[in-house]
C-alpha cells in the first residue's frame, strides 16, 4: 500500500511579496508557486516587507503572508559617525536579519516549518544557529546588478554584500532562474559546496489560456504596439529605449510604446507616440501583453525578467538585450532578437525590423509561446521544487543538522 506524502510546511522569506501596491519577480514566483502547493495540500507561510498600507497578516487563496515590522535604530546612529558609517548598511542586515530569526523562530514554535527558502542574502544568524532546513533563491543582489550593469558600488555594498555571502555559502542548496546568475554569485563568493540548480521562474497559467483581444479605446488608439513593462528603475533601461523612439518614428510612424511601470520626471519631454502607465493592477498588464506586437527588455543587466516569461507566454516577440539570464530564454533570430546592452541604435533597428516583418515576428512570437509552456509550465517547476525540498529535508534528518545534499 502506498504511503500518502505527508503536509509540508514550507516557509518563504520574500520581502518583494506582491501587495495591492505593486510587486517584484521575486514576489511574484513566489506567490505563483505558493498558490499552487496550497492548491496540492500544503502549507505555505512567507514573510514578505512591512507596508504601513497592509495588513500585517493576510490569508492569499490560502498563502499567509506576514508582514513584520523589522527594525533597528543601530545602524542609523552608526551611519551618522564619520569613518564608521561604511558599517552601517552591513548592521542595517545584521539587526534586521536578527530580528527576522527571532519571528521565524517564533513561527516554527507555533506552526513548525519543514522548510525554509529565503530570496538571496537570507538572514545571516538562521545559517549558523536555526536546525530548520533551508535554501536560498537568487535573484540578484544590490551589488550584484550594480556590478553587472557597470554602475558604481562603494565599501558599504561590498561589506553588506560580503555578509549575504556568507549566508549563501552556508545554504545546502541554491536555487536560481538563470544560470549565469548562478555563476555570477559563486564568482563573488570564491566558489560554494551547495548543491545548485538553475530553475527558470513559474508562468501564471492565466497568460496561458487563449484569449481574444479586447475591446478598448484606451488601448487600441496605435496601430502598431510596442510594450514595455518593468518597475521604474535605471538598470531595466528605459533611457536606452526613450533614445531609441525617435529612431523606429521615422521608419514606422504609426507605432505607438506603452511603458508600463516608468514614471517619468516632472516636466520631463517623452518623444512622440509615448504613453506611461505608472502602475496598473497585475491582471490588467497580463491583459495588455495580448493587444502588444512586440515586447521590448532593453535591460542594462537582468537576471531572467518575469516580462520576459509573460511576454513569450503570450505568444509575442521580444527584443532584449544579451544579458544575463536573458539569452537562456530569448533564442536570438527564433523567439526574438537580442541586442548588446546600451545600444539604441541596435535596439531601434530590432524594433524596426520585426514591425516591418509581421510574419516573422508572428512566427518568433508562436515559437516563444511554445519554448516557455515548456521551460516555465507551473506544475513542472513546483513538482521540481518539491523533490529539491524533500532530499533536503531527507538530508538534514540524517545528518541532524542542515548540510550540502548531493
Amino acid at each position: 500500500m502506498n504511503s500518502v506524502p505527508r503536509r509540508l510546511h514550507i516557509c518563504y522569506v520574500e520581502f518583494g511579496y506582491p501587495h495591492p501596491h505593486g510587486s517584484g519577480g521575486a514576489g511574484t514566483y513566489v506567490q505563483l508557486v505558493g498558490r499552487e502547493l496550497v492548491r496540492l495540500g500544503h502549507q505555505v507561510s512567507v514573510v514578505a516587507a512591512w507596508c504601513s498600507q497592509c495588513p500585517h497578516r493576510i490569508e492569499d487563496e490560502g498563502v499567509t503572508v506576514y508582514r513584520p515590522r523589522l527594525q533597528g535604530a543601530l545602524h542609523w546612529y552608526l551611519s551618522k559617525i564619520p569613518g564608521l558609517r561604511v558599517g552601517a548598511l552591513a548592521l542595517r542586515y545584521l539587526e534586521r536579519g536578527l530580528q527576522l530569526y527571532r519571528f521565524l523562530e517564533d513561527l516554527n514554535r507555533i506552526h513548525p516549518i519543514d522548510v525554509i527558502e529565503f530570496t538571496e542574502g537570507g538572514d545571516f544568524w538562521h545559517a549558523f544557529h536555526s536546525r530548520i532546513p533551508f535554501l536560498t533563491h537568487l535573484h540578484g543582489s544590490r551589488y550584484t546588478v550594480r556590478v553587472q550593469s557597470g554602475r558604481p558600488t562603494n565599501r558599504a555594498d561590498w561589506l553588506h554584500r560580503r555578509l549575504e555571502l556568507a549566508f549563501i555559502r552556508r545554504a545546502p542548496v541554491i536555487l536560481s532562474p538563470s544560470q549565469a546568475l548562478l555563476d555570477i554569485v559563486r564568482d563573488e563568493a570564491g566558489g560554494f559546496d551547495s548543491a545548485t540548480w538553475a530553475i527558470p521562474l513559474p508562468v501564471d497559467p492565466e497568460l496561458l489560456r487563449p484569449r481574444a483581444a479586447e475591446n478598448s479605446s484606451q488601448f487600441q488608439s496605435e496601430n502598431k504596439i510596442v510594450l514595455f513593462a518593468a518597475r521604474n528603475d535605471p538598470v531595466k533601461g528605459v533611457d536606452i529605449l526613450l533614445k531609441a523612439i525617435p529612431l523606429v518614428h521615422r521608419r514606422v510612424p504609426e507605432v505607438g510604446f506603452r511603458l508600463f511601470g516608468y514614471q517619468p520626471d516632472p516636466g520631463q519631454h517623452l518623444p512622440e507616440g509615448v504613453t506611461c502607465f505608472p502602475f496598473v493592477p497585475k491582471q490588467e498588464l497580463l491583459a495588455q501583453y495580448h493587444h502588444a506586437d512586440l515586447v521590448v527588455v532593453p535591460s542594462c543587466w537582468d537576471n531572467s525578467p518575469n516580462t520576459v516569461y509573460e511576454a513569450m507566454a503570450a505568444g509575442k516577440a521580444v527584443v532584449a538585450s544579451h544579458v544575463g539570464g536573458i539569452p537562456e530564454l530569448v533564442v536570438d533570430g527564433e523567439t526574438g532578437l537580442l541586442v548588446p546592452s546600451g545600444d539604441f541604435e541596435a535596439l531601434a533597428d530590432a524594433i524596426v525590423q520585426l514591425l516591418l516583418a509581421h510574419e516573422v515576428h508572428t512566427r518568433m512570437g508562436r515559437r516563444g509561446r511554445e519554448r516557455i509552456v515548456q521551460l516555465a509550465d507551473l506544475q513542472r517547476n513546483v513538482d521540481q521544487r518539491l523533490a529539491i525540498y524533500w532530499r533536503l529535508m531527507d538530508t538534514s534528518s540524517r545528518l541532524g543538522t542542515p548540510s550540502p545534499i548531493r
